[in-house]
């Protein structure tokens, strides 16, 4: 299929697959997924204010047994504690520790790396343009959808 008639959500699509597969072997060494990952910079994001298991689910858009089970995998690792939250002992929450402070700053380095790599050849007009088109995107997606997850994605 000729380049200009492949569409943008096809494009898209294999963008995010092919991130999905390095961000998973770039991670190896350390024994992490990118959907551990994905968990340690959304508690980075939330700071002080520790989010749910729930608000992890509707963040990664998983069930709740894939969020226990990733959880439990970054507790073994000592990256992350959880808890019942002392005012409503029906929620628990999940923390960053002082290991997985740690861990997630040494991994922005690698990220400013692939971002080095994603716009590379582009000028700071054109990757200012390309984060405005992106936003836009993703505001249109999350538009349609209308759902919970438009309201979780917006608040993160």
């Amino acid at each position: 299929m000729p380049a200009e008639a492949e569409s943008i959500g096809f494009l898209l699509t294999r963008i995010h697959n092919n991130m999905d597969r390095q961000a998973n072997n770039n991670l190896k060494f350390s024994g992490m997924t990118f959907s551990q990952m994905r968990i340690l910079y959304y508690l980075l994001k939330h700071g002080e204010a520790p989010p749910s298991q729930k608000d992890i689910e509707d963040f990664l858009q998983v069930s709740h047994p894939t969020v226990v089970g990733l959880i439990k995998r970054l507790e073994a690792k000592g990256l992350v504690h959880s808890g019942f939250d002392s005012a409503d002992r029906r929620v628990k929450s999940v923390y960053l520790t002082a290991e997985g402070w740690g861990f997630i700053s040494a991994v922005r380095e690698h990220n400013a790396q692939m971002e080095q790599r994603i716009t590379a050849g582009m000028d700071a007009q054109e990757v200012e343009c390309l984060r405005l088109l992106l936003r836009r995107v993703l505001e249109n997606i999350l538009n349609d959808n209308g759902g919970q997850y438009a309201q979780n994605e917006k608040n993160t």
